[in-house]
């Protein structure tokens, strides 16, 4: 048996290792387990380690081996998973006082698929109180930081997966496991260097996250509300590769899955836009996104219709009840955190007839995108850097820009229910990480990958640290 150091080590590595017998999973599920007790401390990124259910997995998955049964895709590779997913016999809190002692009887569906290709869960992270906020902080657990400080400052990992970003980019976990409402996964990408992907609405299988509605045990998605329609589940990790693998993994099996290498990148009808067109950008970020569309031969998108996808958002976000998340308070006398009481004091009755115009409007904004956009769009995730810890008001452009403003981009994105895959482009002046989104159309995530691979390398050219 291997007695090297597998922290750091890419999921590809880990599972070849381990299915040939060259490494325990146990070895490797201990050294990242020491790992999180070197760093989680002063990051605070997990909030639940499940230390002994990890270490019976690796275990199980060692003697399975031994007996000739093939372990997987992912043998042995250690994962994390936002405390807003459920997993079974482990603490799922969705960073609430209200479910303090929340323990599911199931497994979401998407953390199954990890777990039945081989991969072990090490913990859950760090979440605001039901995503709710694009910082990750709550009263329940406190703030995260991020691992990434090349200026010396402590800076947000971004939200809401903000504990999966510093959970991975600080190496105690190798993938994560998140959800996506309005960039959830790719502004902490952004913030810590990471790849990310936001999936096709109906890619992977929504049941299991925190609001829902609860049924038998289970937590089922609610169609009737914007969280169930609009959010969904998505893999983090340090490398495309392996955000590729776990997309693999995750995808349902009546959803045809392409590989990317399939793609010919050259032969794309390709655009790249400075921003989604009402919020300013900052000037580094829009250089790097115009550089990597340059080196693509994007055009400039000049369509119209992606400018009105903040401003839906916002409206379909106003006119929600929350009553997933009043259900799941029940009698437990707790108080909520400051970003959810706002959220829900702002509840106001509208008409269903407005409410279902809202609707029709996304129907068309959708329709109207597709039709004046080509292959891929290349865009900002986000409007800013990732932020110290503390700030929450952006000054770009001359303009004063609230967390949601600066996730004007993502959220438009999200609007239109289409595949978003983000890598590492470069690095700003002071060392910070910048991403790109590259967003394609509907189950078109194998394109959006090769376009994001072709980038990635051309980036690694220009910026060698950006690897």
């Amino acid at each position: 048996m291997s007695r090297e150091n597998w922290v750091g080590r890419d999921a590809r590595t880990i599972a070849a290792a381990v299915g040939a017998g060259q490494v325990s999973a146990r070895t490797v599920v201990e050294q990242h387990l020491r790992r999180v007790a070197e760093c989680n401390g002063d990051l605070n990124a997990l909030v639940t380690v499940c230390a002994e259910q990890a270490l019976d997995a690796a275990d199980g998955l060692d003697e399975q081996r031994r007996l000739g049964t093939n372990p997987g895709p992912l043998a042995g590779v250690p994962f994390t998973v936002k405390d807003l997913i459920a997993t079974v016999g482990v603490r799922t809190t969705a960073g609430s006082r209200t479910l303090t002692d929340n323990i599911p009887t199931v497994d979401a569906p998407a953390v199954v698929a990890l777990k039945a290709a081989g991969a072990i869960l090490i913990g859950k992270t760090n979440t605001p109180e039901f995503g709710a906020c694009g910082l990750t902080r709550n009263e329940l657990f406190g703030t995260t930081a991020s691992p990434v400080r090349p200026d010396g400052v402590f800076r947000s990992p971004g939200g809401s997966n903000g504990g999966e970003s510093a959970s991975i980019a600080a190496g105690m976990s190798v993938l994560g496991l998140g959800t996506d409402f309005g960039g959830s996964v790719r502004w902490p990408a952004h913030c810590t260097g990471l790849s990310s992907v936001r999936p096709t609405i109906g890619r992977i299988d929504p049941e299991g996250q925190y609001p829902g509605v609860l049924s038998g045990g289970r937590l089922l998605a609610n169609p009737a509300t914007m969280h169930g329609t609009i959010q969904t589940v998505g893999p983090l990790a340090r490398n495309l590769g392996d955000v590729t693998l776990a997309l693999r993994v995750l995808s349902r099996p009546y959803v045809a899955w392409t590989e990317p290498d399939t793609v010919c990148v050259d032969d794309l009808d390709i655009r790249w836009a400075p921003g989604e067109g009402t919020m300013p950008v900052d000037d580094e970020i829009v250089e790097a996104v115009r550089s990597a569309a340059r080196s693509l031969d994007a055009c400039e998108y000049d369509g119209r219709s992606l400018a009105r996808g903040n401003a839906l958002f916002g409206a379909l976000r106003s006119v929600e009840t929350h009553a997933d998340i009043l259900a799941l308070k029940g009698d437990s006398g707790h108080s909520y955190d400051p970003d959810t009481a706002a959220i829900l004091a702002a509840v106001y009755e509208r008409a269903s007839a407005d409410v279902e115009a809202l609707w029709a409007d996304r129907a068309v904004l959708i329709d109207e995108f597709l039709s004046e956009t080509g292959d891929v769009l290349i865009l900002p995730v986000v409007s800013v850097l990732a932020p110290p810890i503390g700030v929450e008001s952006f000054e770009v452009g001359g303009q004063s820009l609230a967390w949601m403003d600066a996730l004007a981009s993502s959220r438009a994105v999200s609007m239109l229910g289409l595949p978003s895959v983000v890598v590492l482009i470069g690095l700003s002046r002071n060392g910070l990480p910048i991403g790109v989104q590259v967003v394609a159309r509907p189950f078109h995530e194998h394109v959006a990958l090769a376009v994001a691979a072709r980038m990635t390398t051309v980036a690694t050219t220009l910026c060698p640290s950006a690897t």
